[in-house]
């Protein structure tokens, strides 16, 4: 096939730097001559926890999406997403006959980045919030929780779903295989840098001391997977705000969500504000009911579903799909990689005629 056009290098690069569940980065863009399409991407087969239709997928596959629809829109372009039926790929195309002869960047995707260490415990500004409230793709909107006792509710959900979540041996060797220590393992572009994790003293070390599982499994018999989750809620108990995003549970649902958390995330960034997403209770809930919880939580993940479902008002047949920790940043943190492009932009034929608008 013929060379790659410089314009749609660039646009993969921006599209590339979306966020994506421990910064797996499970997706290919390809190209196939005049259109684009967004693939599933196997990148860790040996330990994956995430499959091509699974919940944190397809919120990544919305927020390359987003990346790309920016970028387009930064160049003058109005291409829309044409997206296929849940099990199909690729997830959506987008057609593109024509490029312009240069590509400006946006702003936004390079801005975007996690901080896992402490934020200020000042007010956000009223106007960003109610902006942010305001906020929504397709069925999906924002809650934005300041209250205290709001806060203090959604916190406890995160614990006990924590506290599944240290008890999964899948998500725990999905975890380790995530992290990243030495420059060679960082250099490779994936996963979880260690410097990224905003650890406290000594953390590393605990680190490494559980990532075997079977020393994880007998150090939960004595409380591990408790002691565990509540170091996890420590800095989220603090944040002057918690930000919800929730919708419908279909594919094209999810995808959109993962459209607007990336929006949401990148406009907060750009306004100098702090982001930190918690996946855990959107995870445990999905697999509340894919029935792949770990045994004895069945019925304090289900309350949890109720209590998420009366805090957020959620209507029948929606779910939360994520919440991020915001905040006012006291540190300017270590960045995560990406993949080499040539890994995740790839020269493709695929059948257009699977993309139907929906």
């Amino acid at each position: 096939m013929t060379a790659t056009p410089e314009f749609i290098v660039r646009l993969a690069e921006t599209g590339a730097l979306a966020p994506t569940a421990d910064n797996g980065q499970a997706f290919y863009i390809d190209w196939d001559g005049s259109a684009l399409g967004l693939a599933f991407a196997q990148r860790h087969a040996a330990t994956s926890v995430f499959g091509p239709d699974s919940h944190a997928t397809l919120l990544g596959i919305g927020g390359v999406a987003q990346n790309i629809s920016a970028a387009l829109a930064a160049n003058g372009l109005d291409a829309q997403w044409h997206w296929t039926a849940a099990g199909q790929q690729p997830y959506g195309t987008l057609a593109l006959p024509s490029l312009p002869e240069h590509f400006s960047a946006p702003a936004g995707p390079a801005a975007r980045h996690t901080n896992r260490f402490a934020y200020r415990t000042d007010a956000l500004p009223p106007t960003l919030l109610e902006k942010l409230s305001a906020s929504s793709e397709g069925s999906n909107r924002v809650a934005v929780l300041t209250e205290a006792a709001a806060r203090k509710r959604l916190v406890q959900q995160v614990r006990i779903s924590s506290e599944a979540r240290f008890c999964n041996p899948d998500l725990h060797r999905w975890l380790f295989d995530c992290l990243r220590r030495t420059p060679e393992e960082v250099a490779r572009g994936d996963g979880l840098d260690v410097r990224t994790l905003g650890l406290p003293p000594g953390g590393d070390a605990m680190m490494r001391f559980i990532s075997n599982w079977d020393r994880m499994a007998t150090l939960n018999r004595f409380g591990m997977y408790k002691l565990m989750a509540l170091a996890e809620v420590g800095q989220i108990s603090t944040a002057p705000a918690l930000v919800c995003i929730s919708g419908g549970r279909g594919r094209r649902d999810v995808i959109d969500a993962g459209r607007l958390l990336t929006r949401v995330w990148t406009e907060m960034n750009l306004a100098g504000i702090a982001v930190q997403p918690f996946y855990v209770v959107p995870d445990q809930l999905n697999r509340l009911h894919e029935r792949s919880l770990p045994a004895g939580f069945e019925q304090k993940i289900s309350a949890v579903d109720a209590e998420i479902g009366e805090l957020l008002a959620l209507a029948p047949g929606q779910q939360l799909h994520m919440m991020l920790r915001v905040g006012l940043p006291t540190v300017d943190p270590v960045r995560s990689r990406r993949l080499p492009l040539d890994k995740v932009l790839r020269q493709s034929v695929f059948s257009k005629d699977l993309a139907s608008s929906s």
